[in-house]
């Protein structure tokens, strides 16, 4: 979750139209834009717009005439940690987006030279180990630069964030952020890489901090595990040290879910 995200694209910053509202625009099909002053909740808002894929971001970013998404060749030898590549060219999943987490060159005693990566699907976390000839073209994923915002809360299914420089607000599917959405938290930096409007990817900060709600009291005697499960206050169950107690502030790893150390006051 600490890997930036997008190739650096020559597009540069979305284009925005001007609304009636203010100077911001309409960010994207699949996120409404809002105003900097606009900062009620309304129930009664209009929706964000159904993009012309009902896939939510991450699974339709291959889809180019949904997204706008952009697909380059690339000898699989200079495939490396960080790239995008669409699912065509890994499995029959053409609806979804894989990352490239390794990336090695191999050659057997017997046979061709061939790229052994491993990838991991950027909407349900699935790991795939996967082989590429050396001399075949790859497709990888561009998309702009990653940018900053902040989350300013989830309401329902959907993660209101906001731009970092522009102050410009957008609405995002939960389920776009995947495996990830379960350490949403309002507050929290997100980096967003987008292809022509359209966000499709997610970022979160490699370590957030989350209330310890229940566990057992702390003790060793007897006792040879090193660790004893826990809940935190999103909901979710991990193994901490045995000094961790209810009410502690623990740092926990976002990419796997596990424990990192305790929080310092203002930490995470």
């Amino acid at each position: 979750t600490s890997n930036t995200v997008g190739s650096g694209s020559d597009q540069g910053r979305n284009q925005k139209s001007p609304t009636s509202g203010g100077p911001q625009g309409t960010k994207s099909p699949t996120a409404r834009a809002r105003t900097p002053n606009e900062t009620t909740r309304n129930p009664d808002a209009a929706q964000p717009a159904v993009p012309t894929s009902s896939a939510p971001p991450g699974r339709v970013a291959v889809d180019a005439a949904a997204t706008g998404a952009a697909l380059r060749a690339s000898a699989a030898n200079n495939l490396g940690k960080g790239m995008l590549v669409p699912g065509s060219e890994v499995s029959r999943q053409a609806d979804r987006i894989f990352r490239v987490l390794s990336a090695g060159h191999v050659k057997p005693g017997k046979g061709g030279a061939f790229v052994q990566a491993k990838l991991k699907c950027v909407l349900d976390g699935t790991i795939v180990p996967h082989k590429f000839r050396s001399a075949e073209t790859v497709e990888t994923v561009d998309l702009d630069p990653a940018e900053d915002y902040s989350l300013l809360y989830t309401d329902g299914g959907l993660v209101h964030l906001m731009h970092g420089e522009t102050f410009e607000q957008i609405e995002v599917p939960r389920e776009a952020f995947g495996e990830l959405a379960v350490w949403l938290r309002d507050g929290m930096s997100v980096r967003v890489a987008s292809r022509q409007g359209v966000p499709l990817l997610f970022t979160l900060p490699p370590r957030a901090a989350y209330e310890v709600v229940e566990t057992r009291l702390g003790s060793r005697e007897g006792k040879t595990d090193a660790s004893k499960p826990a809940v935190l206050s999103n909901g979710e169950a991990l193994r901490v040290p045995h000094f961790v107690a209810v009410g502690d502030r623990i740092l926990v790893n976002t990419e796997d879910g596990t424990y990192y150390g305790k929080a310092g006051p203002g930490e995470g």
